[in-house]
């Protein structure tokens, strides 16, 4: 080895040898920045708060606690045809809004007006005129545009969004007539996709409106599951995202997630002989039937039609390069929590159902593929045939005539009425729309199953976060019992 060569190693090996005992005070600023510091600073992280909630009992957290106080828990409450009766009931109320208590249809107005994409009832476009449809298609999208501009709005670190970013958001999804689709395409998606009234054009690309207690994607209104059939209305400007009507309302999702076919072929995909439904939280479908390698997910309500007599093998809508509709052979586990048809509308197997859902976070809408108050209600009842609203101001009309009870009747009247229900086939709602499941009493207090966004003070004043799906009673949250309650009954 030259001299050279022979420095060269020595000063390289020396420089190592000083940095590795040194290093740690010569960067120690960059060091209390890093990430791994940050970790330790738990007092900047929101506290969460116990499982146990004030006002229950670790045995409520068990199915089997309510489940021993239940009459008849194995009686079947209704029929698949009486369930049916019910949603055709509440679909023909939602089109024919003279049917609705004059103050319910006022506080649905607003709540649509107030989230672009929700609807009361979805439109039938089949006998529309191109005009019609054309018309339709350019209110909807500029009720998106429209909600972008409504307040101010920050990405994924909750940074307000420039003006640059606004205008271009703007124009890859405003409505120009060049980009109409005058034909509607039908369409099955493909995946669970969610459905955007702003999309994310970009991932960092979200609307959060607050950097503080409340952390939600608003620019997101629901998830689709997959097999879910969609109209495409319109395209965005590259193309990137389609402009759908679905049963869950309109939006954009991303074009990939979804595949063009001819409505025969969506139909008959979608009403099969037979079929499973999810009946667990999140249930993995596979690509071979070895279940090696997972191809998708369902989630509790989701459906898919079998092959054949096998349970565990089922069809998924798949699309190919060009686009358009497929369909391949996906596996389940032996073990899966599915079920073959629908589950029979028992009191055990609603608390069963909803108790598979506890703890989960509170994703108000769904932008984190999660559940709100009323999007845990209408998943743990599709498991029955129910097609409930994933809304509580539109789940509050299920019933032509539900019961309610105002504040102004004092806390003894409206525990003595909340008691008087069934359990577990009770829902309740408040005026400003949240929603949650009527489990039964403890002594004298009405318990509920309920998820929602709010937190509570410790004896020492800390706030602890629930922001998630819990037992508690019906004093949480504390303005529920402040405004008039409606009843939905679903015995």
């Amino acid at each position: 080895m030259s001299k050279m060569k022979e420095y060269r190693s020595f000063y390289f090996f020396a420089f190592l040898l000083f940095f590795g005992t040194h290093g740690n005070s010569l960067f120690a600023q960059d060091k209390e920045d890093s990430p791994q510091q940050e970790v330790k600073k738990q007092s900047e992280l929101y506290l969460r708060a116990p499982n146990v909630v004030p006002g229950t009992m670790p045995e409520m957290r068990e199915a089997s606690y309510w489940i021993s106080k239940m009459k008849s828990p194995d009686k079947v409450v209704l029929d698949l045809g009486e369930i049916k009766s019910r949603n055709a009931a509440y679909r023909q109320r939602m089109a024919d809004s003279s049917e609705l208590d004059s103050a319910v249809a006022l506080r649905i107005e607003k709540q649509i007006k107030d989230r672009p994409g929700l609807l009361a009832n979805v439109p039938d476009i089949g006998p529309m005129t191109p005009t019609e449809l054309a018309d339709l298609t350019q209110r909807m999208v500029q009720s998106g545009t429209a909600y972008l501009r409504s307040r101010e709005f920050g990405n994924i670190m909750a940074i307000g969004y420039g003006e640059s970013e606004l205008e271009a958001i703007e124009k890859e999804i405003s409505y120009t007539p060049e980009r109409n689709i005058t034909t509607p395409q039908t369409a099955i998606t493909v995946t669970q996709c969610r459905l955007h009234i702003i999309p994310p054009i970009k991932p960092e690309y979200i609307g959060l409106f607050t950097n503080g207690k409340a952390r939600w994607d608003l620019w997101n209104l629901d998830v689709l599951p997959v097999g879910t059939p969609v109209h495409v209305l319109y395209a965005s400007k590259t193309g990137a995202f389609s402009f759908i009507l679905s049963e869950r309302g309109y939006g954009w999702v991303p074009s990939e997630e979804i595949a063009i076919g001819s409505k025969s072929e969506i139909t008959s995909f979608d009403n099969p002989n037979g079929f499973i439904i999810c009946t667990s939280d999140r249930v993995p479908f596979y690509s071979d039937a070895d279940c090696t390698y997972v191809s998708g997910w369902l989630r509790m309500g989701d459906q898919l039609p079998l092959v054949g007599t096998d349970s565990r093998s089922v069809r998924i809508p798949s699309r190919n390069a060009n686009g358009k509709f497929n369909f391949q052979e996906a596996w389940l586990r032996p073990d899966a929590d599915v079920h073959v048809g629908y589950l029979p509308y028992t009191q055990k197997n609603v608390a069963v159902q909803a108790f598979k859902l506890l703890d989960n976070l509170y994703d108000w809408t769904g932008a984190w593929y999660g559940r709100n108050h009323a999007t845990n209600l209408r998943d743990i009842f599709s498991c029955f045939g129910f097609q409930l609203p994933a809304n509580g101001i539109l789940l509050a009309a299920f019933e032509k005539n539900p019961q309610t009870i105002s504040p102004n009747e004092g806390r003894e009247a409206q525990f003595k009425h909340i008691l008087s229900n069934e359990p577990f086939l009770t829902l309740q709602v408040c005026e400003n729309s949240h929603s949650q499941m009527f489990m039964g009493d403890y002594d004298g207090v009405p318990i509920g199953f309920d998820a929602h966004g709010y937190s509570y003070k410790d004896g020492d004043g800390n706030d602890l976060e629930l922001k998630r799906w819990v037992v508690s009673t019906i004093e949480m949250p504390d303005y529920f019992l402040e405004q008039e309650i409606t009843f939905v009954k679903l015995y």
